[in-house]
């Protein structure tokens, strides 16, 4: 089984030299990279970079936040709510103070991947995120409609160890990791050539689906909980504040 990472390795220098960009960052040599590309290469399938098996292959720019309350917002994903099944800290945008909001939704089955910090997390968007938006440090990969690389399928493999060490090698950054598109868009991915192959791709994404559509009800179904414990037991939440100011004077006193 191919591993994400290695403790230490040694290259030739050579390799270096080799290099179109001269890069001296241990993770770009990963023997784990070498071992997945020959891998690749030795498979019966056709190998295409990600950037063309896909729609759409993009990050959207940096931009000023304005959060709102969530009556008058929508809500705004971060890198760290890709793989939570419940989110915590989620955020709203505000709707008015941001005139080109759109070039930061996201929509239901696109492939989410995150791109600073922790690089390589990956979801697909499910139904309930749609219309929401999310920040510039994920990735979004648009699967091509009817493609041979549905959602599912890419996903999956992106989060596989073939698909992991292609992304963690291209991460650039002295302090906070990043992965640009262009290096997102370079990954390797196996295209089927054969009918076997495209029905075993089928599968695959249709496993990745089920997965995605439990997760969504469970999701559901937390929310639904957590709704009638509040029926069972209300808060008074001006109440609530008002002692807590009052707990907070008898301790200065």
């Amino acid at each position: 089984m191919l591993e994400r990472s290695v403790e230490s390795f040694r290259i030739g220098s050579g390799l270096v030299e080799e290099t179109s960009e001269l890069r001296l960052d241990a993770s770009f040599y990963n023997p784990r990279v070498l071992a997945a590309v020959a891998a690749l290469d030795r498979s019966d399938m056709e190998i295409r970079p990600l950037g063309e098996v896909a729609e759409r292959v993009f990050i959207p720019p940096r931009f000023k936040r304005i959060y709102v309350d969530a009556d008058h917002g929508v809500p705004f994903l971060q890198g760290s709510h890709v793989l939570q099944l419940q989110l915590t800290d989620l955020k709203y945008l505000s709707i008015k103070a941001h005139k080109d909001l759109q070039r930061w939704i996201i929509r239901s089955g696109w492939v989410l991947v995150t791109c600073s910090g922790t690089v390589g997390r990956v979801t697909v968007a499910p139904s309930h995120w749609d219309g929401w938006a999310a920040s510039q440090h994920i990735l979004r990969v648009i699967p091509k409609e009817g493609g041979s690389c549905p959602a599912g399928y890419l996903a999956t493999y992106l989060a596989s160890p073939f698909g992991q060490v292609q992304l963690t090698a291209q991460i650039y950054g002295a302090v906070v990791d990043e992965l640009t598109e262009e290096q997102a868009r370079s990954v390797r991915v196996p295209v089927p050539r054969t009918r076997a192959q495209r029905l075993k791709i089928k599968k695959i994404d249709e496993l990745a689906g089920e997965a995605l559509q439990r997760r969504t009800e469970a999701v559901m179904s937390a929310e639904s909980a957590a709704r009638n414990l509040a029926t069972l037991l209300p808060l008074d939440e001006a109440k609530q504040q008002r002692d807590t100011a009052r707990g907070v004077a008898a301790v200065r006193r």
